[in-house]
């Protein structure tokens, strides 16, 4: 007996990968996402403007969705004072 492989008969493009965009982040890849050194992100963190940074057991996470929008915010302020 021979098991079908799942989507093994359609073309390339129609196997699209699944992706999953994550919701929260570890430090080095929040990081990264900003171009910044870790300690720069707790920096970031410890500040009053910033309410992306949680614990989560032992590590601390960055929400995406937080980093994005502070982002977007120092963008439209003129950038960090």
């Amino acid at each position: 007996m021979t098991k079908k492989i799942m989507n093994a008969d359609k073309p390339a493009a129609e196997k699209a990968a699944l992706y999953i965009k994550p919701i929260a982040v570890r430090s080095n890849t929040a990081a990264q996402m900003l171009g910044v050194s870790r300690p720069k992100l707790y920096e970031l963190a410890a500040r009053d403007d910033f309410h992306g940074a949680f614990k989560f057991g032992g590590c601390t996470l960055f929400s995406v969705e937080a980093l994005e929008e502070w982002v977007r915010n120092q963008c439209a302020a003129g950038g960090m004072e």
